[in-house]
Parts: C-alpha cells; sequence; structure tokens
C-alpha cells in the first residue's frame, strides 16, 4: 500500500502535493481554478498544463516557487473579487498550503 491511503482518493478529486502537505480537492473546484488561471496568464501557464496532464490520476507537483506564487496570485486575486467564503471547496485549504510552503 501507499502512503497515500489517508487521502481521500477519488476520480472526483484533484490532488495537490506542495512542499508541507498533500491535499485533495473536487474536480469542480480545480476546474474553476483552472479558468481563473486562463483569464490571469496571456498563455497557457506551465501549470494548468500540469493539471491537464495529471488529471485525477496522480498529484499535481506544486514544489516550484514559481508555480506556487502563480497559484496563489490566482486565487487570492480571485478571493479578493468574490470575498473568501465564496470560493468554491478546498480552494482556501489550497491557498493554505500554498501559503505554508
Amino acid at each position: 500500500m501507499s502512503g497515500e491511503a489517508s487521502i481521500h482518493h477519488s476520480i472526483h478529486n484533484v490532488r495537490v502535493q506542495t512542499p508541507s502537505r498533500l491535499l485533495s480537492f473536487p474536480w469542480e473546484s480545480a476546474q474553476e481554478f483552472l479558468a481563473r488561471c486562463l483569464a490571469a496568464y496571456p498563455t497557457v501557464h506551465p501549470l494548468v498544463e500540469q493539471f491537464r496532464a495529471v488529471g485525477v490520476s496522480r498529484p499535481v507537483d506544486l514544489t516550484d516557487p514559481g508555480d506556487r506564487a502563480f497559484a496563489l496570485g490566482v486565487i487570492e486575486g480571485w478571493a479578493a473579487q468574490v470575498g473568501e467564503d465564496e470560493l468554491p471547496p478546498g480552494i482556501s485549504e489550497f491557498a493554505d498550503a500554498l501559503r505554508a510552503a
């Protein structure tokens, strides 16, 4: 058995590995996050390509500081627009993990 047994693995969840932790959030939340990434960047950011390539098959590797900074910037801009309480499930936790990295 792998060490990931404690993380709820589902075909409906995306997993992300930051330097500090492995987290999981709904596929729908990930799709909204990617839409925000696409709107925030003039070309397709490599992080978007990584999410698309990995899907739900394995964790997205967010150990690169540039990728983490980009992701956190997108989430913080999103929260400023809609309010932290209106972010989709798992996105606030994703931001917390990025800040803790």
